[in-house]
Protein backbone atom coordinates (compact mmCIF):
# COMPACT_ATOMS: atom_id res chain seq x y z
CA UNK A 1 0.00 0.00 0.00
CA UNK A 2 1.56 3.56 -0.73
CA UNK A 3 0.62 6.35 1.37
CA UNK A 4 0.98 9.73 0.59
CA UNK A 5 -0.62 12.85 2.12
CA UNK A 6 -0.73 16.19 0.50
CA UNK A 7 -0.48 19.25 1.90
CA UNK A 8 -3.16 21.80 0.55
CA UNK A 9 -2.10 25.28 1.14
CA UNK A 10 -3.95 27.78 2.35
CA UNK A 11 -6.56 30.14 0.26
CA UNK A 12 -4.29 33.12 1.20
CA UNK A 13 -1.66 35.07 -0.29
CA UNK A 14 2.12 33.05 0.18
CA UNK A 15 3.24 35.83 2.52
CA UNK A 16 0.62 34.80 5.44
CA UNK A 17 0.92 31.32 4.34
CA UNK A 18 4.96 31.21 5.66
CA UNK A 19 4.16 33.68 8.34
CA UNK A 20 1.58 30.77 9.51
CA UNK A 21 3.42 27.68 9.47
CA UNK A 22 4.47 26.99 13.34
CA UNK A 23 0.56 27.53 14.19
CA UNK A 24 -0.20 25.57 11.24
CA UNK A 25 2.14 22.62 12.11
CA UNK A 26 0.81 22.48 15.28
CA UNK A 27 -2.52 21.94 13.84
CA UNK A 28 -4.04 25.45 14.91
CA UNK A 29 -6.71 27.62 13.40
CA UNK A 30 -5.51 30.39 10.91
CA UNK A 31 -7.40 33.53 11.59
CA UNK A 32 -9.14 36.28 9.87
CA UNK A 33 -7.89 39.62 10.53
CA UNK A 34 -10.79 41.35 13.33
CA UNK A 35 -12.81 44.82 11.83
CA UNK A 36 -11.97 47.91 12.99
CA UNK A 37 -13.61 48.21 16.53
CA UNK A 38 -17.19 49.80 16.64
CA UNK A 39 -18.28 52.82 17.53
CA UNK A 40 -21.73 54.43 18.79
CA UNK A 41 -23.98 56.04 20.51
CA UNK A 42 -26.34 54.88 23.59
CA UNK A 43 -29.96 55.15 23.53
CA UNK A 44 -32.30 53.95 26.39
CA UNK A 45 -35.75 53.20 27.00
CA UNK A 46 -37.64 52.74 30.39
CA UNK A 47 -37.11 49.36 31.85
CA UNK A 48 -38.21 47.72 35.08
CA UNK A 49 -36.69 48.16 38.63
CA UNK A 50 -35.88 45.06 40.09
CA UNK A 51 -35.14 44.27 43.94
CA UNK A 52 -31.92 42.67 45.02
CA UNK A 53 -29.06 42.19 47.02
CA UNK A 54 -24.59 41.38 46.91
CA UNK A 55 -24.95 38.51 49.60
CA UNK A 56 -26.87 40.30 52.65
CA UNK A 57 -27.28 43.64 51.27
CA UNK A 58 -30.15 45.11 49.64
CA UNK A 59 -28.99 46.71 46.22
CA UNK A 60 -31.91 47.79 44.26
CA UNK A 61 -31.17 48.91 40.29
CA UNK A 62 -33.26 50.29 37.31
CA UNK A 63 -32.84 47.76 34.16
CA UNK A 64 -33.63 49.93 31.49
CA UNK A 65 -33.46 48.54 27.90
CA UNK A 66 -30.02 49.70 26.57
CA UNK A 67 -29.18 49.91 22.64
CA UNK A 68 -26.19 51.13 20.51
CA UNK A 69 -26.26 52.44 17.56
CA UNK A 70 -23.39 51.96 15.72
CA UNK A 71 -22.14 55.37 13.77
CA UNK A 72 -22.51 55.16 10.52
CA UNK A 73 -25.86 52.78 10.70
CA UNK A 74 -28.92 52.92 11.31
CA UNK A 75 -30.04 49.85 13.04
CA UNK A 76 -29.47 49.44 16.97
CA UNK A 77 -28.12 47.23 18.82
CA UNK A 78 -28.80 45.45 22.04
CA UNK A 79 -26.70 45.73 24.87
CA UNK A 80 -26.10 44.83 28.61
CA UNK A 81 -24.79 46.74 31.54
CA UNK A 82 -22.08 44.64 32.85
CA UNK A 83 -21.07 47.26 35.73
CA UNK A 84 -23.72 47.24 37.94
CA UNK A 85 -22.08 50.24 40.57
CA UNK A 86 -21.11 52.52 37.85
CA UNK A 87 -23.52 55.03 36.13
CA UNK A 88 -24.40 55.22 32.32
CA UNK A 89 -22.48 57.71 30.18
CA UNK A 90 -25.19 58.99 28.11
CA UNK A 91 -23.00 62.13 26.95
CA UNK A 92 -20.15 60.46 25.41
CA UNK A 93 -19.79 58.34 22.46
CA UNK A 94 -18.81 54.37 23.04
CA UNK A 95 -15.99 52.04 21.40
CA UNK A 96 -14.89 48.69 21.69
CA UNK A 97 -12.75 47.75 24.48
CA UNK A 98 -10.86 43.79 25.46
CA UNK A 99 -12.70 41.88 28.19
CA UNK A 100 -9.37 41.39 29.40
CA UNK A 101 -8.86 45.32 30.04
CA UNK A 102 -12.62 45.16 31.56
CA UNK A 103 -11.72 43.80 34.68
CA UNK A 104 -14.81 41.86 34.39
CA UNK A 105 -15.66 38.09 35.56
CA UNK A 106 -16.79 34.96 33.77
CA UNK A 107 -17.04 35.87 30.64
CA UNK A 108 -18.18 32.32 29.21
CA UNK A 109 -20.92 31.66 31.70
CA UNK A 110 -22.02 35.94 30.45
CA UNK A 111 -21.77 34.48 26.10
CA UNK A 112 -24.10 31.39 27.64
CA UNK A 113 -26.42 33.87 29.02
CA UNK A 114 -26.33 36.46 25.97
CA UNK A 115 -27.11 32.98 23.95
CA UNK A 116 -29.65 31.67 26.42
CA UNK A 117 -31.38 34.52 27.02
CA UNK A 118 -33.10 37.88 25.44
CA UNK A 119 -33.03 38.51 22.46
CA UNK A 120 -30.66 35.27 21.54
CA UNK A 121 -34.10 33.76 22.39
CA UNK A 122 -37.60 35.74 21.53
CA UNK A 123 -39.02 37.63 24.70
CA UNK A 124 -42.35 35.36 24.79
CA UNK A 125 -40.60 32.27 23.65
CA UNK A 126 -37.99 32.70 26.42
CA UNK A 127 -40.72 33.47 28.91
CA UNK A 128 -42.11 30.56 28.44
CA UNK A 129 -39.23 27.82 27.96
CA UNK A 130 -38.28 29.16 32.01
CA UNK A 131 -41.80 28.73 33.10
CA UNK A 132 -43.13 31.86 33.11
CA UNK A 133 -46.39 33.42 31.84
CA UNK A 134 -46.95 36.14 29.56
CA UNK A 135 -49.65 38.49 30.30
CA UNK A 136 -52.02 38.65 27.13
CA UNK A 137 -52.51 42.36 28.16
CA UNK A 138 -49.02 43.06 27.88
CA UNK A 139 -47.79 44.93 24.78
CA UNK A 140 -44.81 43.81 22.39
CA UNK A 141 -42.67 46.36 24.09
CA UNK A 142 -43.84 45.53 27.89
CA UNK A 143 -42.90 41.67 26.86
CA UNK A 144 -39.54 42.54 25.97
CA UNK A 145 -38.95 44.51 28.70
CA UNK A 146 -39.86 41.65 31.30
CA UNK A 147 -37.05 39.16 29.07
CA UNK A 148 -34.58 42.14 28.97
CA UNK A 149 -35.11 42.37 32.72
CA UNK A 150 -34.20 38.23 33.76
CA UNK A 151 -31.53 38.30 31.14
CA UNK A 152 -30.23 41.65 32.71
CA UNK A 153 -30.39 40.38 36.26
CA UNK A 154 -28.70 36.93 35.22
CA UNK A 155 -25.78 38.80 33.54
CA UNK A 156 -25.66 40.91 37.11
CA UNK A 157 -25.17 37.63 39.04
CA UNK A 158 -22.30 36.50 37.00
CA UNK A 159 -20.49 39.81 36.14
CA UNK A 160 -20.69 41.54 39.75
CA UNK A 161 -22.03 38.77 42.01
CA UNK A 162 -25.58 40.55 42.22
CA UNK A 163 -28.78 38.41 43.12
CA UNK A 164 -32.51 38.84 42.07
CA UNK A 165 -35.11 38.73 45.23
CA UNK A 166 -37.33 36.00 45.06
CA UNK A 167 -39.57 37.80 46.71
CA UNK A 168 -41.26 40.75 44.70
CA UNK A 169 -37.98 41.18 42.52
CA UNK A 170 -40.20 43.83 40.49
CA UNK A 171 -40.98 47.23 42.30
CA UNK A 172 -44.53 47.51 41.62
CA UNK A 173 -44.97 44.33 39.96
CA UNK A 174 -48.57 43.67 39.89
CA UNK A 175 -49.48 42.32 36.67
CA UNK A 176 -47.24 39.29 36.51
CA UNK A 177 -43.60 40.89 36.19
CA UNK A 178 -42.42 39.36 39.50
CA UNK A 179 -43.12 35.68 38.01
CA UNK A 180 -42.14 36.17 34.96
CA UNK A 181 -38.34 38.59 35.50
CA UNK A 182 -37.53 36.01 38.67
CA UNK A 183 -38.34 32.75 36.29
CA UNK A 184 -36.34 34.12 33.33
CA UNK A 185 -33.55 34.96 35.94
CA UNK A 186 -33.24 31.50 37.56
CA UNK A 187 -33.93 29.91 34.45
CA UNK A 188 -30.33 31.45 32.91
CA UNK A 189 -28.29 31.12 36.23
CA UNK A 190 -29.41 27.86 38.00
CA UNK A 191 -27.18 25.49 35.74
CA UNK A 192 -25.48 27.80 33.17
CA UNK A 193 -23.81 26.79 30.61
CA UNK A 194 -19.75 27.63 29.33
CA UNK A 195 -19.88 29.22 25.82
CA UNK A 196 -15.74 29.57 24.47
CA UNK A 197 -14.86 32.90 22.65
CA UNK A 198 -14.48 32.25 19.13
CA UNK A 199 -10.81 32.60 18.53
CA UNK A 200 -11.10 28.90 20.59
CA UNK A 201 -13.12 26.75 17.71
CA UNK A 202 -11.60 24.36 15.57
CA UNK A 203 -12.44 21.99 13.42
CA UNK A 204 -9.89 18.40 13.09
CA UNK A 205 -9.54 14.88 12.41
CA UNK A 206 -8.42 11.82 15.16
CA UNK A 207 -8.07 7.71 14.12
CA UNK A 208 -5.90 8.80 11.14
CA UNK A 209 -2.79 6.15 12.83
CA UNK A 210 -5.49 3.52 13.82
CA UNK A 211 -7.50 3.30 10.41
CA UNK A 212 -7.55 0.46 7.98
CA UNK A 213 -7.78 -0.53 4.68
CA UNK A 214 -10.62 -2.36 4.83
CA UNK A 215 -13.86 -3.82 2.56
CA UNK A 216 -12.80 -1.73 0.04
CA UNK A 217 -12.46 1.71 2.36
CA UNK A 218 -10.23 3.54 4.53
CA UNK A 219 -11.12 4.44 7.75
CA UNK A 220 -12.73 4.79 10.37
CA UNK A 221 -11.51 9.03 11.00
CA UNK A 222 -13.25 10.45 13.78
CA UNK A 223 -14.44 14.29 13.84
CA UNK A 224 -13.46 16.77 16.37
CA UNK A 225 -15.51 20.17 16.38
CA UNK A 226 -16.22 22.32 19.63
CA UNK A 227 -17.94 24.61 17.07
CA UNK A 228 -21.22 22.35 16.31
CA UNK A 229 -22.01 20.17 13.53
CA UNK A 230 -19.69 19.93 10.75
CA UNK A 231 -20.83 20.04 7.02
CA UNK A 232 -18.80 17.34 4.76
CA UNK A 233 -18.40 17.27 1.25
CA UNK A 234 -15.62 15.16 -0.38
CA UNK A 235 -13.53 15.15 -3.80
CA UNK A 236 -12.41 11.84 -5.73
CA UNK A 237 -14.84 10.13 -3.24
CA UNK A 238 -17.36 9.65 -1.00
CA UNK A 239 -17.59 9.45 3.06
CA UNK A 240 -19.59 6.28 4.30
CA UNK A 241 -20.78 6.02 7.91
CA UNK A 242 -20.53 2.83 9.55
CA UNK A 243 -23.33 0.87 7.52
CA UNK A 244 -22.33 2.13 4.48
CA UNK A 245 -24.55 5.13 4.64
CA UNK A 246 -23.96 8.52 3.01
CA UNK A 247 -22.09 11.25 4.73
CA UNK A 248 -23.16 14.85 4.49
CA UNK A 249 -22.87 16.20 8.67
CA UNK A 250 -21.31 14.80 11.72
CA UNK A 251 -21.08 16.03 15.15
CA UNK A 252 -18.43 15.76 17.49
CA UNK A 253 -17.20 12.30 17.76
CA UNK A 254 -18.69 10.69 14.85
CA UNK A 255 -17.31 8.65 12.55
CA UNK A 256 -16.86 8.45 8.72
CA UNK A 257 -14.91 6.21 6.13
CA UNK A 258 -13.46 7.10 2.26
CA UNK A 259 -14.31 5.40 -0.35
CA UNK A 260 -12.15 6.58 -3.48
CA UNK A 261 -13.92 7.16 -6.66
CA UNK A 262 -12.88 4.38 -9.93
CA UNK A 263 -9.65 5.10 -10.74
CA UNK A 264 -8.99 7.66 -8.28
CA UNK A 265 -6.00 8.13 -5.88
CA UNK A 266 -6.25 11.35 -4.14
CA UNK A 267 -9.24 13.06 -2.32
CA UNK A 268 -10.13 16.40 -0.50
CA UNK A 269 -12.22 16.51 2.52
CA UNK A 270 -13.79 19.74 2.92
CA UNK A 271 -15.75 20.73 6.18
CA UNK A 272 -17.40 23.71 7.61
CA UNK A 273 -18.78 24.12 10.93
CA UNK A 274 -21.79 27.00 11.06
CA UNK A 275 -21.98 29.17 14.58
CA UNK A 276 -24.38 31.46 15.82
CA UNK A 277 -22.76 33.15 19.03
CA UNK A 278 -23.50 36.13 20.72
CA UNK A 279 -21.10 38.69 19.84
CA UNK A 280 -20.42 39.32 23.49
CA UNK A 281 -18.05 42.75 22.92
CA UNK A 282 -17.64 44.63 25.66
CA UNK A 283 -18.33 48.34 24.78
CA UNK A 284 -16.79 51.39 27.11
CA UNK A 285 -17.28 55.29 26.70
CA UNK A 286 -14.94 57.67 24.91
CA UNK A 287 -14.71 60.79 23.52
CA UNK A 288 -15.30 62.22 20.51
CA UNK A 289 -11.36 63.88 20.06
CA UNK A 290 -10.18 59.97 20.69
CA UNK A 291 -12.11 58.28 17.92
CA UNK A 292 -9.96 60.32 15.55
CA UNK A 293 -6.96 58.96 16.88
CA UNK A 294 -5.95 55.21 16.94
CA UNK A 295 -9.05 53.20 16.86
CA UNK A 296 -7.45 50.13 18.62
CA UNK A 297 -6.30 52.44 21.90
CA UNK A 298 -9.05 54.65 21.87
CA UNK A 299 -9.03 57.05 25.37
CA UNK A 300 -11.56 55.99 28.05
CA UNK A 301 -13.57 58.21 29.95
CA UNK A 302 -13.39 57.51 33.57
CA UNK A 303 -16.04 56.25 35.82
CA UNK A 304 -18.50 55.04 32.88
CA UNK A 305 -20.52 52.12 33.00
CA UNK A 306 -19.37 49.34 30.73
CA UNK A 307 -21.41 47.44 28.52
CA UNK A 308 -21.14 44.06 26.63
CA UNK A 309 -23.23 43.49 23.34
CA UNK A 310 -25.64 40.85 22.84
CA UNK A 311 -26.38 40.76 19.37
CA UNK A 312 -25.33 37.38 17.49
CA UNK A 313 -22.99 37.20 14.97
CA UNK A 314 -22.78 34.28 12.59
CA UNK A 315 -19.93 32.75 11.45
CA UNK A 316 -18.14 29.53 10.23
CA UNK A 317 -15.13 27.49 10.93
CA UNK A 318 -13.89 25.77 7.43
CA UNK A 319 -11.50 23.23 7.19
CA UNK A 320 -9.35 21.10 4.44
CA UNK A 321 -7.72 18.03 4.13
CA UNK A 322 -6.09 16.61 1.10
CA UNK A 323 -4.12 13.22 0.66
CA UNK A 324 -3.28 10.72 -1.41
CA UNK A 325 -4.33 6.90 -0.83
CA UNK A 326 -3.82 3.84 -2.62
CA UNK A 327 -5.48 0.68 -1.69
CA UNK A 328 -2.96 -2.70 -1.01
CA UNK A 329 -2.49 -5.00 -3.85
CA UNK A 330 -3.98 -8.02 -3.29
CA UNK A 331 -1.74 -11.00 -2.27
CA UNK A 332 -1.64 -14.74 -1.37
CA UNK A 333 -3.62 -15.72 1.61
CA UNK A 334 -1.91 -15.75 4.65
CA UNK A 335 -0.55 -19.27 6.33
CA UNK A 336 -3.50 -20.21 9.08
CA UNK A 337 -1.12 -19.25 11.84
CA UNK A 338 -0.98 -15.85 10.59
CA UNK A 339 -4.16 -14.60 9.94
CA UNK A 340 -4.33 -10.95 8.38
CA UNK A 341 -8.03 -8.63 9.03
CA UNK A 342 -6.89 -5.63 7.85
CA UNK A 343 -3.72 -2.97 6.74
CA UNK A 344 -3.25 -0.13 9.54
CA UNK A 345 -2.73 3.31 8.18
CA UNK A 346 0.14 4.69 8.77
CA UNK A 347 -0.10 8.71 9.45
CA UNK A 348 -2.96 8.99 7.26
CA UNK A 349 -3.11 12.93 7.50
CA UNK A 350 0.45 13.40 8.98
CA UNK A 351 -0.24 13.52 12.69
CA UNK A 352 -3.62 14.98 12.19
CA UNK A 353 -2.59 18.22 10.18
CA UNK A 354 -5.53 20.61 9.58
CA UNK A 355 -5.48 23.22 7.22
CA UNK A 356 -7.62 25.67 7.79
CA UNK A 357 -8.74 27.60 5.24
CA UNK A 358 -10.02 31.11 5.76
CA UNK A 359 -10.29 30.71 9.53
CA UNK A 360 -12.88 32.39 11.42
CA UNK A 361 -15.26 34.33 9.58
CA UNK A 362 -16.53 37.59 11.38
CA UNK A 363 -19.33 39.52 10.33
CA UNK A 364 -19.07 43.36 10.95
CA UNK A 365 -21.62 44.66 13.12
CA UNK A 366 -23.38 46.78 11.22
CA UNK A 367 -23.95 44.09 8.85
CA UNK A 368 -25.20 41.62 11.61
CA UNK A 369 -29.09 40.35 11.68
CA UNK A 370 -31.55 42.22 14.03
CA UNK A 371 -32.30 40.64 17.08
CA UNK A 372 -35.91 40.24 17.87
CA UNK A 373 -35.94 43.78 20.50
CA UNK A 374 -36.78 46.67 18.85
CA UNK A 375 -36.14 50.11 19.69
CA UNK A 376 -38.26 51.58 17.33
CA UNK A 377 -39.86 53.76 20.16
CA UNK A 378 -36.95 54.91 21.85
CA UNK A 379 -36.88 58.10 20.41
CA UNK A 380 -40.27 58.80 22.16
CA UNK A 381 -39.28 56.38 24.87
CA UNK A 382 -35.88 57.81 25.77
CA UNK A 383 -35.38 57.47 29.72
CA UNK A 384 -32.07 58.14 32.20
CA UNK A 385 -30.60 55.07 33.58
Amino acid sequence: MRLKTIRTPLAAAAALLTALVGAVAAGAPAHAEEPEPVTGDIVTAPGLELRGRFAEERYDVWANVLGLKPHGGEEVLVVYCIDIHTPLDTEHPYTEDGWEESGVANLEEVRWVLLSGYPGVGAEDLIEAAGGEVNPDWSDEEVAEVAYAGTQAAVWHFTDGWDLLEDNPVKGGNSGEDEAVLAVYEHLTEEPGRVPDPSEFAVDLEGEEQAKFEDGRFGPYTIRSNAGPVELSAEGGRLETADGGDVDSLKDGEQFWIVLDDGAGEITVKGTAAYDLPVGRIFVATTDEALTGDPANPMTVGDSQQLILAQPREGEVPAEWRFALDAPEESAPPKPQLPVTGSTLSVAFAAGLALLVGGMTVIALGKRRSADLRLASVAERVGDH
